[in-house]
């Protein structure tokens, strides 16, 4: 049993999704990777943009979307040391979108 608890550990994702808003930031650092996430998803879906059509993107491109919390978020790698993707967004009253903000890091290693 001890055998595929840690065989188990290592299934799930490898790699970020194969999708055009990841394109080159694996090839990046942590700092560079989140720079050009963030510059992406700003051109796309600049202030005032749809809230609705954001989190649409978001989710074709493989994050899990939190649309009551305003956020999405992937991982992939190792349970223990993997990477991830999160990104937040704020909007105003009608509602549109006010700020994105996205980070790309570790998922933290023991």
């Amino acid at each position: 049993m001890t055998i595929l608890s840690f065989a188990l550990i290592g299934c799930g994702s490898s790699a970020l999704p194969d999708k055009p808003l990841f394109v080159g930031v694996s090839e990046t650092d942590y700092k560079q990777g989140t720079a050009l996430i963030r510059s992406r998803l700003q051109a796309r879906y600049p202030e005032g943009s749809a809230e609705q059509e954001l989190a649409d993107y978001l989710e074709q491109q493989g994050l899990r979307v939190d649309r009551e919390e305003r956020e999405a978020s992937v991982r992939y790698g190792s349970v223990l040391c993997g990477s991830q993707v999160r990104v937040n967004w704020t909007v105003n009253s009608t509602p549109s979108i006010a700020k994105i903000d996205a980070l790309y890091s570790d998922t933290g290693c023991p």
